[in-house]
């Protein structure tokens, strides 16, 4: 009965504490830039359950379809909502580097604890992977914020070795929790200031929701710097915050993934903390999200060895949306459609 009462308990604080997140996240939800995307569900290896994506077509998708991909995922503690918050990262990778960008939600403990998130993260990889049609499985990025760039290491290492036929060559992983096995009691920040947006009850909380057993918390899947750190592609980055608790396990790990042969891009921002690029005012925050995004874009371009399409003249909002909504629903009618069809069935198995 004991498991049944903690499990009740961890529910009703989920309750309120998404009530909260709610209420200061709804600023960030407004789009800051003009942009074309569509809300669209993708199957899942669970026959009536699918995921909430928004996909982000590159600039005059209509004239060249088959471009490279990113899959991003948002940060929420794997408890409390987010899904839409990074469209302004989403945004600039789409324009700026001329690729899809697939926004993914995924399911949230205490609810569906580990291993559903990674999961959903997986599925949506194979879903990426029945589409040789719209995206150069050659050329796949994954992206993450916060517990969604956890999600973003998990796919670059982990699920990448897997093989899904794609080919993920860099993961962007921006302010990541990279092993939730240690007590956050013991994590600090290079700098320290007087208000953090994660006191350590809280991430005792997000750890207790999503990975309630402790063995869980060794498994890779849940902690990416505690698998094999060949696994990870040739090109990584790391965006941390001065002030944020988990910036020196990202720059740990970042280390560790050196190994001379790996390019490895660690940008700390000065002056921030945690989720320091949603909700900024106009000055020197902005500039300092702009920098970071910046370098994440000029890391995707040399890692995907991607060209922008240059439609100078091209909105961001163009384009034909019931079209591109009909595109991305259709499925593949290629030759290998079998391979999807037996992907399917595969995964509802």
């Amino acid at each position: 009965m004991s498991g049944f009462f903690q499990s009740l308990r961890l529910k009703c604080a989920a309750f309120f504490v998404r009530k909260m997140a709610n209420r200061a996240q709804r600023s960030g939800y407004a789009l800051e830039l003009p942009t074309q995307r569509q809300l669209i569900e993708i199957p899942t290896r669970d026959a009536n359950r699918k995921i909430r994506v928004w996909a982000y077509p590159p600039p005059g998708w209509e004239r060249s379809l088959k471009r490279p991909v990113m899959i991003n995922w948002h940060g929420s503690g794997f408890t409390v909502g987010g899904f839409g918050l990074d469209h302004v990262w989403c945004t600039e990778a789409a324009y700026d580097v001329g690729i899809w960008v697939i926004d993914a939600d995924y399911r949230k403990a205490p609810e569906h604890p580990f291993p559903a998130a990674v999961h959903d993260a997986e599925d949506v990889l194979r879903w990426v992977s029945t589409r040789p049609d719209l995206f150069d499985l050659d050329r796949v990025a994954v992206s993450g914020f916060a517990s969604g760039a956890t999600l973003a290491l998990v796919a670059a290492s982990t699920l990448r070795r897997a093989s899904h036929g794609l080919n993920i060559r860099v993961p962007v992983a921006f302010y990541p929790i990279t092993n939730c096995d240690v007590d956050p009691v013991h994590k600090n920040p290079p700098h320290r200031q007087r208000f953090t947006p994660l006191p350590v009850n809280t991430i005792r909380f997000f750890n207790d929701c999503y990975v309630p057993n402790q063995d869980d918390r060794h498994d890779p899947r849940a902690s990416p710097d505690l698998g094999d750190l060949e696994s990870f592609p040739d090109y990584v980055v790391f965006i941390t915050a001065e002030f944020d608790i988990f910036a020196e396990e990202g720059a740990a790990l970042a280390d560790n993934l050196r190994n001379g042969r790996r390019t490895v891009v660690n940008y700390m921002v000065q002056g921030e903390n945690h989720g320091f690029d949603k909700g900024v005012i106009r000055g020197e925050s902005e500039n300092r999200r702009a920098a970071a995004y910046a370098i994440a874009i000029d890391s995707l371009e040399n890692a995907l060895q991607a060209t922008p399409l240059l439609f100078p003249q091209a909105p961001r909002h163009a384009g034909d949306a019931e079209r591109l909504r009909a595109l991305l629903e259709s499925g593949y009618r290629g030759g290998d459609q079998h391979l999807v069809n037996r992907w399917i069935y595969l995964s509802r198995a």
